[in-house]
């Protein structure tokens, strides 16, 4: 009896060695992992599962830290792994957004939906599968997820920002506008809300609110190009040449191969009498690559 109690006390003692071991290896990882070292993280997570290898959350940090290092196909070893040994709803939702990086939509949308399945109160879930139903061309299926993402969270301008661009590829511009309407009320800090309603509204032919929108725009971000760019065209088409010739400069500023900038800011000093600074902007431009302007520029030269 004496011999086995001594056995069962070096199991014992032999366990609670491995329980501190591991232990520690799940501080130093977390610790790698914070501080931005995911290949140490990876390592002591690795060090870990041989010492526990069903330990389903080491699994699932470690294919955490490949995701963060970009290592898609390890990662998606790991999170199939944890999914195996415990389907929880963020193992499918983990691994849904590694083949959504691998560009592999129908299996993140796959994956979403048994994220979603498992929990259907996670409104990120339902975000990002219909950012996925988007990039396969599913508008209706995106439309469905956002409408239950703002069921949730009825003030959340983001997702009326993404619905909007849903809107605008299916083409339903007055969806689009009113869905840009809720993201500015909810909040009006986002430059790229104003520049697609700036947008919707030059296709409406619209062209006052349009300006006011590129306006907004380029108040919240300076060296926002395309917002110029499309003021300025604006400009150009009601005769203000002064004001489209300055934004195109504001572009050339940004951007100093912008060819079609250069071109245009050429045209409308022409229509201003400038035709040696003219001359000079559609050259550079033609120099650029921009084909119309070496047309333009050749057959101007010779008259």
């Amino acid at each position: 009896m004496k011999k086995k109690i001594v056995s069962l006390a070096i199991l014992l003692s032999f366990v609670s060695l491995h329980a501190q071991k591991v232990d520690s290896l799940v501080s130093s990882a977390f610790r790698k992992y914070q501080s931005g070292d995911y290949k140490g993280s990876v390592e002591d997570y690795t060090k870990i599962l041989k010492i526990r290898p069903d330990y389903d959350d080491a699994c699932f940090n470690r294919a955490i830290s490949y995701h963060k290092m970009g290592e898609y196909k390890k990662a998606l070893a790991d999170y199939t792994k944890v999914i195996t040994l415990k389907p929880t709803f963020d193992a499918y939702l983990y691994r849904g957004q590694v083949y959504e990086n691998m560009n592999k939509y129908e299996k993140a949308i796959a994956d979403y939906s048994m994220s979603i399945d498992l929990n259907s109160s996670f409104s990120f879930a339902f975000m990002i599968r219909a950012n996925a139903y988007f990039e396969t061309m599913k508008y209706e299926a995106a439309v469905t997820d956002y409408e239950k993402v703002i069921a949730m969270y009825p003030k959340y301008s983001l997702v009326y920002f993404k619905l909007g661009v849903v809107y605008d590829e299916m083409e339903e511009i007055e969806m689009a506008i009113f869905s840009y309407n809720l993201a500015v009320r909810y909040d009006s800090t986002n430059a790229k809300v104003y520049y697609n309603r700036g947008y919707d509204f030059d296709e409406l032919n619209k062209n006052e609110l349009a300006i006011k929108d590129y306006s907004k725009a380029v108040a919240i971000d300076t060296a926002y190009s395309d917002a110029y760019f499309n003021r300025a065209f604006i400009y150009d088409k009601l005769g203000k040449y002064e004001e489209a010739i300055a934004d195109y400069t504001k572009v050339i500023t940004l951007e100093q191969d912008a060819a079609d900038a250069y071109f245009n800011r050429g045209l409308a000093k022409s229509r201003l009498g400038r035709h040696a600074a003219s001359c000079a902007d559609i050259e550079k431009a033609a120099k650029l690559g921009d084909k119309t302007a070496r047309k333009y520029y050749k057959l101007n030269r010779k008259s």
